[in-house]
């Protein structure tokens, strides 16, 4: 135990250091060495030291970098500080336990299939993203999306391409260091292939950029406002539903003169059914309906609105409360004033939108309060939309909030001209969580060819456009009213026509090497 627990603690360094490779911090070049301690300290033979060394990686990197989740979960539930602290150390001792396999397994791998192992572990290692379910998806690959070039592998394989490719070069890393060390010679076939893989990919890179960059060029553009406030949901909390809409007619009043048109307000920015035919004394006598309609008629542009959604049911519930049906909705508005549609999210946030297993076991809501009690919406809709002039017609759709992140929901969406992220990243506090949400949502315009206005409550705003170019990005808790240009490129990737599968193959390389590992260690014995 006690020479194993130095060489864990080795381990757990190189899953910290990915606090230094992921944003606010952003030295992404890490990634591609950065696994190269914990890998070196394994020894053979040792099979559960192994797994427990990889285990201790894979703990530290996940509690470091979710540990905004403990600021979180105090800002949506009523637990103290400790027992959110509490709830991320359940959190990262769960999700990673794929690590007692996927760096646990490295030195067994090496033993029993020799020199393959540097592409088994990093398959392995995309089976864990991919597969294996999990309440915030994370891509190592991810952290490439503020490189030009090497980022554009995204756009044929998804971020899972480049987690493979970094995790290969951690391996072969330690491959090389491992022959130096026992005499042998060199991998150099082995390293030659991943040179010119990462090279071609540079090369893929520019081209790519390029290509894109000239079809921009003649692509239709809008005016698309970015909205942004700096108060934080604890304020928010405290504040009226009336202030907090007067608060976001004021920043809309700052753009009109700029001639937006498209005004958005994100997620969670008004808290009643902006279609409401409700009269309220606090709109001057009006519906929400009515004044939204007025609002977008005098300013002369199409609106999206993240709202709350409450449906009125028939009968009341034990306490005596009419029966009702929750949803995190948005809501579009013409610029004559028509609600042209609504769109529920699909994909509620699990303790955050509802508690899991409350319907079954009501007492949970007792101990835990705080989160909502959201139903998932059905449909992934689609809105129409024109400049103000009439001359550019286009379709967007709606992610709503960690939506974005999500690979299969943002496939439904995939066919709209825009891709319009809204969220309210105010619940994470002053935290990594803002600059992480907005690094994995980037992906889905590489991937998908699409450009994505992302607006979110308190930051990070901004636009990626098909290529990753991040424009008008702003910072977290920054008050921001301003109109930017929106070019609507459709591109085509490979990811689209069949990038898509690279997950799965790589999963596939992975359980194949285990397998015969296994067949091979069989027949040694």
């Amino acid at each position: 135990m006690n020479r194993l627990l130095p060489r864990a603690a080795i381990a757990a360094l190189s899953g910290l250091g990915m606090m230094l490779v992921c944003p606010p911090i952003g030295l992404r070049h890490l990634l591609w060495v950065i696994f190269v301690p914990a890998l070196l300290v394994m020894r053979p033979g040792e099979h559960r030291n192994n797994a427990l060394i990889g285990y201790a990686a894979g703990w530290t990197m996940l509690a470091a970098n979710f540990f905004w989740l403990a600021d979180t979960v105090v800002i949506f539930s009523s637990l103290p500080y400790i027992a959110s602290v509490l709830v991320v150390v359940i959190f990262a001792t769960f999700f990673a336990l794929p690590y007692l396999l996927v760096f646990g397994s490295a030195r067994w791998l090496r033993e029993h299939i020799g020199v393959w192992w540097v592409v088994v572990v990093p398959g392995l290692q995309v089976a864990a993203e991919h597969l294996i379910p999990s309440l915030f998806p994370y891509y190592l690959g991810g952290t490439m999306y503020r490189d030009p070039y090497i980022w554009q592998v995204a756009s044929l394989t998804g971020p899972t391409g480049l987690t493979f490719l970094a995790l290969v070069s951690n391996c072969l890393i330690v491959e090389g260091m491992l022959r130096f060390r026992s005499g042998q010679s060199q991998p150099i076939l082995a390293v030659a292939a991943l040179l010119a893989t990462i090279g071609a990919g540079f090369g893929f890179g520019a081209w790519r950029r390029t290509a894109v960059e000239a079809q921009l060029a003649d692509a239709p553009t809008i005016r698309a406002s970015i909205l942004q406030q700096s108060e934080d949901m604890e304020f928010r909390l405290r504040e009226s539903v009336w202030d907090t809409l007067s608060d976001w007619v004021l920043l809309t009043r700052e753009v009109i003169a700029d001639k937006p048109d498209l005004v958005v307000w994100p997620e969670g920015s008004v808290l009643f059914n902006p279609d409401d035919d409700r009269v309220y004394n606090a709109l001057g006598g009006r519906s929400p309906k009515q004044f939204f309609g007025e609002l977008v008629t005098r300013g002369g542009f199409d609106f999206l609105i993240g709202g709350g959604t409450i449906e009125l049911h028939e009968g009341t519930t034990a306490d005596g409360r009419q029966r009702f049906t929750a949803y995190n909705s948005c809501y579009g508005f013409r610029r004559d004033g028509a609600v042209v549609g609504r769109y529920d999210k699909m994909v509620p946030l699990p303790f955050g939108e509802y508690l899991p297993l409350a319907d079954t076991f009501p007492i949970l809501r007792e101990i835990i309060q705080g989160p909502g009690n959201f139903r998932a919406g059905t449909e992934a809709v689609t809105f129409s939309a024109s400049s103000g002039d009439g001359q550019v017609r286009y379709t967007y759709t709606t992610p709503i909030c960690y939506e974005a992140i999500l690979s299969g929901q943002m496939w439904r969406m995939r066919d709209a001209d825009l891709l319009l992220n809204i969220t309210n990243d105010a619940w994470f506090g002053d935290t990594a969580a803002p600059h992480l949400h907005g690094m994995l949502s980037a992906a889905q315009a590489v991937t998908l060819g699409r450009p994505m206005l992302r607006i979110a409550y308190t930051g990070v705003s901004f636009v990626v456009e098909p290529h990753g170019q991040i424009l008008y990005e702003t910072e977290p808790f920054a008050e921001v009213a301003e109109v930017v240009e929106v070019r609507l490129g459709a591109v085509q990737t490979g990811y689209r026509s069949g990038g898509f599968l690279f997950p799965w193959i790589a999963a596939l390389v992975g359980f194949s090497g285990l397998i015969v590992g296994r067949r091979r260690s069989r027949e040694a014995r």
